[in-house]
């Protein structure tokens, strides 16, 4: 006897398994049984299906343990010498080269990372370095960066899952020994889409080439970076990768084409099913594109060879359950769980759309909305935010790219290649329908408060979107009117408002001091939401470069790891951007800051002369209409209960930029506070003889724990108990400084490092707290 819907229940057995293998062994293995106590007394599985749901979560469990064993490397980072074969993600940008690649000795992928040398050089490997070949290459073994912060992004578990353990930092790349291997079917559809790519920027105009390099080979790194976050604000980003609405398009072109000229179906059927899982590794072979590609091989066969039909959710379930255990690690991608999660909404609710909504336009609505809400969770786990205006820019841009960009993109590919330059006259036109999208993308991100910030749910907050949205799903189902269905979704909405709300009433408080590498930003957070104040916001020191190494992207702390981890805390507002001096390791992140973020009010050092990057951000702050407020020794301000002292610089006493830093004395969480900006002996020696009573708790140690701060008088004056020093890892500048350290440790005083623990937290409720660090 088949059980109705009883592959969507194989499916959730099989993920369970999974979980148990790699998340908690005894807390899935209790869930399974409870699955197994429902289907046995609320679903009446007879035993044979109760058996089979069994056997697949034990199934499962060993194959991802297994896996989990298997994931182990083959090197001890003791070689320098390999023969890497150069497989895919081959790029260069500036003076740097990146790619995946494989040691042919011992078959095990690398990342191999690369610093070009010379101009000429460069040349050489745009031209000729290609994946399918193989170089003699020297260099070392480091283990990938994990997350310093809380909530970041952890590279390293990234490349564990993808069965890569270590950075290959080449120091030489031996150029005249490099030799094309043997083609395989992966290096040569690599090579198919490397020049396809090649071909659209050749023959594209520079506004468009991006679109379609992306749309056609799933490739996004051609698109500026402000054309994505464009995309990103108004949820559309979706529309840019390669999905169930490319593939199924495609296929439906190329198929109904064929019949045009002639093929029979039954040719054109088998035609598909050859080129499809080609065409999946020729975009990149993205967890969506396969998911896509896989169902529609899968339903094509069961049409050509008459088996019994299988009705969608069975198929997407199938191909869960095979994709899932091939490659298990897979449930951690975001585009795997997006990709699912959305298309399990959709097919599910089809019945419901088609039978409610028979007009275009309220169809497109619903489909919107049940797409964005059955991706919020996994939204606000990796990005924090959500659009606001998601659902009206998808119902605009959906019909833009289904019916017009898409297609055209298609047939002026496929034209261009069959008849060169003479369909050229077409292009334009498109060209300028992208400049008109991208810019009306543009204005619809500035509406405000497009995006609300929540931040990570909590692991409680999590579980209650998990219920709270399939049950939605199922009460809508069996309501009608609008009455009913807003009721309805009061559910999932009460979970986002109790989520919203929860920073805001929080007893806790917090202190952190962010891993910004070599530079400040310090987090201070008061209970119930009374104050959020940025002391610094780190920054990415630049030197002037030669042209040709200069990179699209540059890797720059505010935009990349301030302003995620605020948003990661649910923060949407500073009240105060404390800026200590104008170095650019403190101010550098302060403009992503800013203009990401609702500052209320920026504090600056009084000072003489303002630096070139303190009247940048100036200027922006006064376009944005951001009040300044330049302070010196005796300001204060007072919030929660809690009052903030300014102890240096001293009123009319002119200092060098970093004995001019502002200085926070606080007393917060039972503890008392100073922070030091870059504050140096001759800083120290004037703050110390204008409070010689001044007694604290915690030190932030002075301009990264240099030579020239943190002196023996300053230590003996203050007494403090524990030290906190903000320093990169493997710093040029040798901070902190071995004479600061012996001067710590003499007076027993406790050290924390960023360069050694990561970020580092106190969290604090009433007048007791406890410090945390990222790393051990």
């Amino acid at each position: 006897m088949e059980v109705k819907g009883s592959w969507i229940y194989f499916t959730v057995t099989a993920l369970a398994g999974i979980l148990a293998a790699f998340v908690h062994f005894v807390i899935f293995i209790i869930v399974f049984f409870f699955l197994l106590l429902f289907l046995f007394k609320i679903k009446a599985f007879s035993k044979k299906y109760l058996f089979l749901i069994s056997l697949i979560f034990f199934l499962f469990l060993i194959r991802s343990e297994l896996a989990e064993k298997a994931n182990k490397s083959k090197f001890t980072a003791d070689e320098t010498n390999f023969y890497i074969l150069f497989q895919k993600d081959l790029k260069i940008d500036g003076d740097r080269l990146s790619a995946v690649g494989k040691e042919l000795l011992r078959k095990e992928k690398f990342v191999i990372s690369y610093q070009i040398k010379t101009e000429e050089e460069k040349k050489w490997i745009i031209e000729n370095l290609k994946t399918g070949i193989a170089c003699k290459v020297i260099g070392t073994l480091s283990e990938p960066n994990t997350a310093t912060n809380v909530n970041a992004f952890n590279y390293k578990e990234y490349l564990i899952r993808h069965q890569i353990f270590w950075i290959l930092k080449a120091d030489q790349v031996n150029m005249s020994q490099c030799t094309s291997q043997k083609k395989t079917p992966f290096s040569f559809f690599q090579s198919v889409r490397e020049n396809g790519i090649q071909y659209v920027q050749d023959h594209f105009p520079s506004e468009s080439a991006p679109l379609a390099i992306a749309l056609l080979f799933g490739e996004r790194d051609y698109i500026d970076t402000s054309v994505l976050e464009t995309y990103e604000k108004l949820g559309i980003v979706h529309l840019l990768a390669i999905s169930g609405l490319h593939v199924g398009m495609l296929a439906g072109m190329i198929y109904y084409l064929g019949i045009r000229i002639g093929i029979t179906r039954e040719r054109m059927t088998i035609g598909l099913l050859l080129f499809l899982p080609c065409y999946a590794i020729i975009t990149g072979a993205a967890p969506s594109v396969i998911r896509a590609v896989s169902m529609m091989v899968l339903f094509l066969s069961l049409k050509k060879w008459s088996f019994h039909a299988i009705n969608t959710i069975d198929i997407i379930c199938i191909v869960f359950l095979i994709y899932t255990f091939l490659t298990p690690y897979v449930i951690y991608d975001v585009g795997f769980q997006l990709s699912f999660s959305v298309s399990f909404a959709l097919i599910l609710s089809a019945p419901i759309l088609l039978k409610r909504f028979h007009q275009a336009f309220p169809l497109l609505l619903a489909t919107s909305f049940i797409c964005q809400l059955a991706a919020i969770p996994i939204m606000l786990y990796y990005f924090y935010e959500v659009s606001l205006i998601s659902i009206l820019a998808n119902t605009i841009f959906i019909p833009l790219f289904s019916f017009i960009i898409l297609p055209a993109i298609f047939l002026l590919f496929l034209l261009h290649l069959l008849l060169g330059t003479t369909i050229g006259f077409l292009i334009p036109p498109l060209n300028t329908l992208i400049i008109a999208m991208n810019g009306l993308a543009l204005q619809l991100s500035l509406v405000p408060f497009a995006m609300l910030t929540f931040g990570r749910p909590s692991v409680f907050v999590m579980f209650l979107y998990l219920w709270s949205i399939p049950s939605f799903f199922s009460l809508w189902e069996r309501i009608k009117g609008v009455k009913r269905f807003v009721q309805v979704l009061l559910l999932p909405l009460s979970i986002m408002c109790v989520q919203l709300l929860g920073n805001s009433l929080s007893p806790y408080g917090e202190i952190t001091f962010i891993d910004v590498g070599q530079g400040d930003s310090i987090f201070i957070k008061l209970p119930f939401g009374r104050g959020n104040y940025l002391i610094d916001a780190g920054g990415t020191i630049q030197f002037n470069t030669e042209e040709w190494k200069e990179r699209k992207k540059e890797y720059e702390v505010g935009k990349d790891v301030v302003v995620p981890f605020l948003k990661s805390k649910g923060i949407r507002t500073i009240d105060k951007l404390i800026l200590t001096h104008g170095d650019a390791d403190h101010i550098g992140g302060a403009l992503s800051i800013i203009k990401e973020l609702h500052v209320k009010e920026i504090m600056l050092p009084k000072t003489t002369e303002l630096s070139e990057l303190e009247k940048e951000l100036l200027t922006s702050a006064k376009r944005k209409r951001i009040p300044s407020d330049f302070v010196c020794a005796g300001d204060n301000w007072k919030a929660g209960g809690i009052i903030f002292h300014v102890v240096s610089p001293q009123a009319g006493v002119k200092m060098e930029r970093n004995n001019g830093s502002i200085v926070l004395y606080a007393k917060i969480g039972g503890l008392s506070w100073l922070f030091t900006g870059d504050l140096e002996k001759e800083g120290e020696d004037q703050l110390i003889n204008h409070f010689d009573k001044l007694k604290i708790d915690v030190l932030k140690a002075g301009h990264h724990g240099s030579k020239s701060s943190t002196t023996k008088g300053f230590l003996d004056q203050l007494e403090p108990k524990l030290a906190v020093i903000l320093a990169g890892k493997n710093n040029r500048y040798g901070h902190p400084d071995e004479e600061v350290l012996m001067n710590l440790n003499e007076r027993k005083i406790k050290i924390l490092r960023t360069d050694q623990h990561g970020a580092i937290t106190y969290i604090f409720k009433g007048e007791t707290g406890t410090f945390s660090a990222v790393l051990p």
